[in-house]
């Protein structure tokens, strides 16, 4: 019993540590920032206790404030004591070097700078671990697509009962409970990949996303369910259809959202830039930021750079300004650094050095996150091959099995029975279709970051895969045929 609770105790403080040197990269760059303006470390920390954007760091720094203002001890021995009982060794590291520098009468500003790049690297090569993490469990969930299909495929040749030797099939019922396999297994690793991927891009909201899409999921469920259309054999086309119009309004939300998110993560480097360079020039901080702002080539990032400056002029003060800014765009990467940009300038900071740093900070920031979405691009068209490929010949297999044993059938003079074999290929459809609209969620998540990515993907594959299903039911594709006519 207390070995499990030192296990969970250990698991509790590994996922504690990871949080914090999630925002670690952050809170350097916050700390070396203010520390290069003139800020003492209790300024610096009551600053950091203010900002909701970094709870971990925000609660550390909580923690050396109560010792100092509670228990009367000094700034920087509040912050050894609290380095001693990290559960993260990069942020006791950090906190020690820091004490040190001051200690020692060093160069804090240079300590900070270099400690600031080195996080900033790390978060580099953390991000290019976790893509090829990503990489493995995509492996694993094409591989299980794969084996599950072809066992479906297998099973359903030789009978439900292969081991017979007979060669036979059966007049047994296939085996329908192995096309529930794919979709789990596609829930499975949906849930997986949450915990792994670390977004700024929001999701859209769910209740809007169950309030558009229930309507046509239910009245196709009903229709599928009563079999109206059974004869007619176009249940699988009726899914599909009520899973796109389900998908079309999250996909045109996301795709609005998604814009706004990449214009501005690129923007804001620019920014940084342009008002680094104003200031060298010598113009006043909040008068370089109405300039950078000003301009027009943001894209969809326009109206809310131009809403800074606007309001900048008109005489708000940067806090105000701040969290209309956070209603207009939820981009942890963007806020981050308009965070820290207002706080260093209304702290009285905004020297020409410290607005260098934090453009430099910005453009690896924005440098970092292009370069995963670069490496995760691929696996669209991965994704896209492998749901096309095994739908495609899984029907192809079946159909072509199917109207084997119909000749088979003709040739010992026995009445051929069309019914069934249409009605197995129907229900593998319905199958095939649902696992192609859950895998385009499950690219969109890897790629786009959000789970609401992946409803464009999925209208895609839906199509693709109701194209596949129309191209074997009118018989325009079949191995037979193919054979003969070799």
């Amino acid at each position: 019993m207390l070995s499990l609770k030192n296990i969970d105790k250990a698991e509790a403080q590994k996922k504690q540590s990871q949080k914090i040197e999630r925002e670690l990269p952050y809170f350097v760059t916050i700390v070396s920032l203010l520390a290069a303006s003139g800020f003492g470390p209790f300024t610096i920390f009551q600053k950091i206790k203010e900002m909701r954007l970094l709870p971990m760091m925000r609660i550390e720094s909580i923690k050396i404030l109560k010792r100092i203002e509670l228990l009367g001890v000094d700034p920087l021995t509040a912050i050894t004591e609290t380095k001693e009982k990290q559960t993260s060794r990069l942020l006791g590291e950090f906190l020690s070097g820091y004490v040190s520098a001051i200690q020692s009468g060093g160069n804090v500003a240079n300590y900070l700078k270099t400690k600031m790049k080195g996080a900033y690297d790390l978060l580099e090569n953390k991000e290019k671990q976790s893509v090829e993490k990503l990489s493995g469990v995509i492996h694993g969930w094409l591989t299980m697509q794969i084996v599950i299909l072809a066992v479906f495929i297998l099973i359903s040749a030789v009978g439900s009962n292969p081991l017979t030797g007979s060669g036979t099939q059966t007049n047994s019922d296939p085996p329908y409970v192995l096309l529930l396999v794919g979709p789990i297994i596609s829930v499975f690793f949906l849930i997986i990949i949450k915990g792994m991927i670390n977004s700024s891009i929001q999701e859209v909201e769910t209740r809007k996303i169950i309030k558009f899409g229930i309507p046509s999921v239910l009245v196709a469920s009903i229709l599928i369910l009563t079999k109206v259309f059974a004869s007619l054999q176009i249940d699988a086309y009726i899914l599909g259809g009520s899973l796109i119009v389900a998908s079309i309004w999250p996909t045109l939300r996301f795709m609005k959202i998604y814009r706004l998110n990449i214009d501005a993560e690129t923007s804001t480097p620019q920014i940084l830039r342009d008002i680094t360079e104003a200031r060298k020039a010598g113009m006043g901080p909040e008068k370089c930021i109405i300039r950078a702002c000003k301009r027009k080539d943001f894209k969809s990032f326009n109206s809310i750079a131009n809403m800074v400056a606007n309001k900048l002029e008109w005489g708000v003060v940067l806090n105000n300004i701040y969290e209309v800014l956070e209603k207009e765009i939820r981009n942890f990467q963007v806020l981050i650094t308009f965070k820290i940009l207002f706080e260093i300038i209304s702290a009285g900071g905004g020297n020409v050095n410290s607005l260098d740093s934090l453009a430099d900070a910005s453009e690896k920031i924005h440098d970092i996150e292009k370069n995963k979405r670069e490496m995760l691009k691929p696996y669209v068209i991965v994704g896209f091959m492998i749901i096309t490929v095994t739908g495609f010949t899984t029907l192809l297999t079946l159909d072509s099995f199917a109207n084997i044993n119909e000749e088979k059938n003709l040739n010992k003079g026995t009445q051929p029975v069309e019914a069934k074999p249409s009605s197995f290929i129907g229900t593998v459809s319905i199958a095939l279709v649902l696992q192609a609209w859950l895998s385009g969620l499950f690219i969109g998540k890897i790629t786009k970051g959000a789970y609401s990515g992946g409803f464009m993907y999925s209208i895609n594959l839906v199509i693709i895969t109701m194209v596949c299903i129309g191209l074997i039911q009118l018989h325009l594709l079949n191995f037979n045929s193919l054979l003969k006519h070799s």
